[in-house]
């Protein structure tokens, strides 16, 4: 005789009312009944759209936190490993377009970083390394002009 088990995969998700947070050691831990939360943390406007959704392991944000704005669109991407901030970080405008691309290494903005105006176009561009600016920075103006600063 064989006997077959089959499971689902299901991710435990619970809505952010339900999860208890805690700093211990200056870190941002999530509980559920006491005990550190494993699955998806969704929060929603008052009109029932998607505010906000976060992956936890071990009580600890692992892996992709997304927010959006109350219309849908995308508000911020970014990652993190056991609580700390790491890889890029996308934030965007309301009407859909790109606001800021930088990278996190631990929770220290490290490498390329660039801001945009709401139009589109490129405002400030320099690069970071363990949190702190390096190098050359360039600030574009609407009305034309550039600055440089140096780090």
């Amino acid at each position: 005789m064989i006997l077959l088990i089959f499971s689902s995969c299901n991710i435990n998700e619970v809505d952010i009312n339900e999860i208890e947070m805690k700093f211990v050691n200056k870190e941002l831990l999530f509980y559920i009944n006491s005990k550190p939360f494993n699955g998806l943390v969704k929060e929603k406007y008052p009109n029932d759209n998607l505010k906000l959704e976060m992956n936890i392991t071990n009580g600890l944000k692992n892996g992709l936190v997304i927010q959006y704005y109350i219309n849908g669109t995308t508000q911020t991407v970014s990652n993190f490993i056991n609580g700390k901030q790491n890889g890029s970080f996308n934030s965007f405008y309301e009407n859909g377009n790109e606001q800021l691309t930088t990278f996190y290494f631990n929770d220290l903005r490290n490498g390329s970083f660039e801001r945009f105006h709401q139009d589109g176009s490129l405002n400030i561009c320099g690069n970071y390394y363990l949190g702190e600016k390096i190098g050359e920075f360039f600030e574009y103006f609407k009305s034309g002009g550039v600055a440089k600063y140096n780090y």
